[in-house]
């Protein structure tokens, strides 16, 4: 018996990093135009739910999972990723039981977690034994947001159009277009205006002027 587990888990062992080498493969080979590390874990159902527009940047060692629900769930496992999106290092993408779209030219930094979708809570099941809930699935971010290291998004949110979210905030709730939240939970700091254009300005003329003395 111990020789027939010992068996199992070299099989294992060898048989994982050539699952994942050959799926990240099949992802590069499909999307030719995009910047893929070699080093992301992909684990999905059907290559078809990923849908990756040309340029899109995705950092080394992130793990991306795009699956279907279980047998009482019914929504598929669906990831989008616009053109000029950057996901960087380490990112954890759970695109399980709901879609989750990041649009145009949105950014998100290193260490960054996407939770689409959570399983049920019950006193009567363990919780590894449980579907995913339905009631609120998908994440949506909107074009031209940046995302802040180690930020956790949790399922039902859209982040607005123009939107930051701080580094090492946990957002739980939608933000509207041209808002700055943060913290744990994540709220609203302030909104973005005109006056912020004018001082990235100010930044760059002085930035420049100090290089050239």
């Amino acid at each position: 018996m111990k020789i027939l587990e010992l068996l199992k888990s070299l099989i294992w062992i060898f048989k994982s990093p050539a699952i994942f080498w050959f799926k990240n493969l099949y992802v590069q080979l499909k999307n030719p135009s995009s910047r893929l590390s070699p080093q992301i874990i992909w684990i999905y159902d059907e290559i078809k739910n990923i849908k990756i527009e040309p340029g899109v940047t995705i950092g080394s060692f992130s793990e991306i999972c795009v699956q279907n629900g279980t047998y009482e769930s019914s929504k598929p496992g669906v990831l989008k990723l616009e053109t000029g999106v950057v996901i960087g290092s380490q990112a954890n993408i759970r695109a399980t039981n709901g879609t989750i779209c990041i649009k145009k030219n949105s950014i998100l930094a290193q260490q960054v977690s996407l939770i689409g979708c959570n399983h049920k809570i019950s006193l009567e099941k363990p919780y590894r034994d449980l579907p995913w809930d339905d009631c609120k699935t998908g994440i949506t971010i909107e074009e031209n947001a940046w995302i802040g290291s180690n930020v956790t998004v949790l399922p039902g949110c859209v982040i607005g159009k123009n939107s930051v979210v701080g580094a090492g905030s946990v957002l739980t709730r939608s933000i509207p277009n041209n808002e700055i939240w943060a913290g744990v939970p994540a709220r609203k700091i302030r909104a973005i205006n005109s006056s912020d254009n004018t001082l990235q300005k100010q930044l760059i003329d002085t930035s420049i002027q100090e290089s050239e003395v």
